[in-house]
């Protein structure tokens, strides 16, 4: 009897968790095209006061939080379920509008923020090699105000990963784009694009 109560409660709690990743699922979704719409404006209020710290400072707080999130939805549903490549499709496009928005604001505000692109491939063969890249960008990101990281998974089914893919003519299980500038090698730690950065 305890046995079938034990296994009853497993697949109670089974459901229970199932309900919670969908509404969060949803909720992230409406998130996420919520934070486009925030973005949209944010550049037409760009125009009307130029250079404003506070708008990218917003996107930027927004932006790391989503991608937290989707990261989180993708643990819980798996990296190949339906509704959370979706997702990721709705943060990528998210992720580009926030990068023309660092590079105009490089451009037009005389700012100097620093651009990585990491483009990785979730084959199971890439897991340890990437979680080693994405540790080293996220201290980077950290540390650093004026260094700004967006990921891309070269697997997605997305125009956009397409373009930037042929563009910066990505491949294998992980690529860093530095300011544009494919870095021909893979870092070993922190340092490392540490050096590479005061050099470039």
């Amino acid at each position: 009897i305890i046995a079938v109560a034990l296994f009853s409660f497993g697949i109670f709690l089974g459901f229970i968790a199932k309900g919670y990743v969908e509404k969060t699922s949803i909720k992230l979704q409406d998130s996420i095209r919520t934070q486009i719409l925030t973005i949209e404006t944010l550049n037409l209020l760009e125009n009307e006061f130029p250079c404003n710290s506070k708008t990218l400072d917003i996107t930027s707080e927004k932006l790391d939080y989503l991608g937290e999130l989707v990261t989180l939805l993708e643990n819980k549903k798996g990296k190949n379920d339906e509704e959370t490549l979706e997702l990721k499709k709705l943060y990528t496009d998210l992720e580009v509008r926030h990068m023309i928005f660092v590079k105009n604001r490089n451009k037009n505000c005389g700012q100097n923020y620093t651009i990585f692109l990491y483009f990785y491939s979730n084959n199971e063969e890439c897991n340890d090699k990437n979680e080693d890249v994405s540790a080293i960008l996220t201290y980077l990101r950290r540390k650093y105000d004026y260094v700004k990281i967006y990921s891309f998974d070269n697997n997605l089914d997305s125009d956009i990963i397409k373009i930037l893919k042929e563009k910066f003519n990505t491949s294998g299980c992980n690529s860093i784009i530095y300011n544009d500038k494919n870095i021909n090698f893979v870092p070993k730690n922190s340092r490392d694009l540490e050096d590479y950065m005061k050099k470039n």
